[in-house]
């Protein structure tokens, strides 16, 4: 059996459940119904078809054209709800409509659908996608369980969380390249150094320099500080520096990390140490008198 109602609208579901039995399909497909409009940014509901199947009955309400579609069925002892969108629009205003889920599986998931878009309807730019993608996937747990985010895609901002939100992530760009910032706490920061999630730079050394009490491990920071800015781009813009002391190893990586860089405590002082890739690497150390 089929029924046809002219309009979507929350007063006609209200009404319609206020007369079905509450141990029906229909009245727990209703439920979810209503919670999915409720979830809809308005150019959803003011164009969409809203279909619910339930105890062999199809019930269909439209909206303005009906170019989306909002379909309720009951399967396997509990109500499913399927959305459909026509154009990239009306997908990104859904997306950003309310925080999703941050997770680096949702970030992938969420990216791959904004690329099916860019196939079939228009070229976004998903470059703060793919930063966010690479950079978060280094985080630690703890960060990655408790944190809020802010990804630009072309022109909009789809925001991410987990857990209280507690740390703070945006990736916007900057220059026309693509911009990962993070606000952590200091006990979070160590924590990201000791898996290499920060990113190995002047400003990042001086930014762990200056947050650390005095000790060997702020020795080590000084002595890389000083040496690394002598570095020719070709070594700053792609390296992996190992700092170790006082029983701590932290890690900073720029680019591919094509470049070994090491600076150890020992008793015989603090040593500074670089293994260049390829002879172009040692040539610009060579010339910048470093060798």
């Amino acid at each position: 059996m089929a029924y046809k109602l002219e309009e979507v609208s929350f007063s006609a579901l209200l009404s319609l459940r206020s007369r079905v039995d509450p141990n029906r399909e229909l009245f727990f497909c209703l439920n979810l119904a209503l919670k999915q409009l409720s979830l809809e940014p308005l150019c959803i509901r003011n164009n969409t078809r809203l279909m619910i199947a339930a105890d062999h009955t199809l019930i269909e309400w439209i909206s303005g054209k009906g170019d989306c579609e909002i379909t309720v069925f009951y399967i396997q002892g509990k109500p499913q709800c399927h959305v459909s969108v026509a154009t990239w629009e009306q997908y990104l205003d859904r997306l950003c409509s309310q925080p999703q889920p941050l997770s680096l599986g949702n970030l992938l998931s969420t990216r791959s659908k904004l690329r099916s878009w860019t196939f079939s309807n228009k070229a976004l730019s998903l470059a703060c996608f793919d930063e966010a993608v690479k950079r978060f996937s280094m985080e630690p747990s703890s960060i990655k369980q408790d944190a809020q985010m802010l990804v630009e895609c072309d022109g909009w901002v789809v925001k991410f969380i987990s857990g209280q939100g507690v740390c703070e992530i945006s990736v916007f760009f900057s220059k026309g390249v693509p911009e990962y910032n993070i606000q952590v706490k200091s006990e979070k920061f160590l924590e990201r150094l000791q898996m290499g999630a920060v990113p190995l730079s002047l400003e990042n050394l001086r930014k762990v320099r200056d947050g650390m009490e005095e000790g060997e491990i702020k020795s080590c920071f000084d002595l890389a500080l000083s040496k690394f800015k002598q570095e020719p781009r070709c070594i700053q813009e792609n390296a992996k520096m190992v700092v170790m002391g006082n029983e701590e190893t932290l890690v900073l990586c720029s680019g591919k990390e094509e470049n070994q860089i090491t600076v150890i405590s020992s008793e015989k002082g603090i040593h500074y140490q670089v293994s260049a890739q390829g002879w172009w690497e040692l040539g610009a150390r060579m010339l910048n008198k470093l060798w």
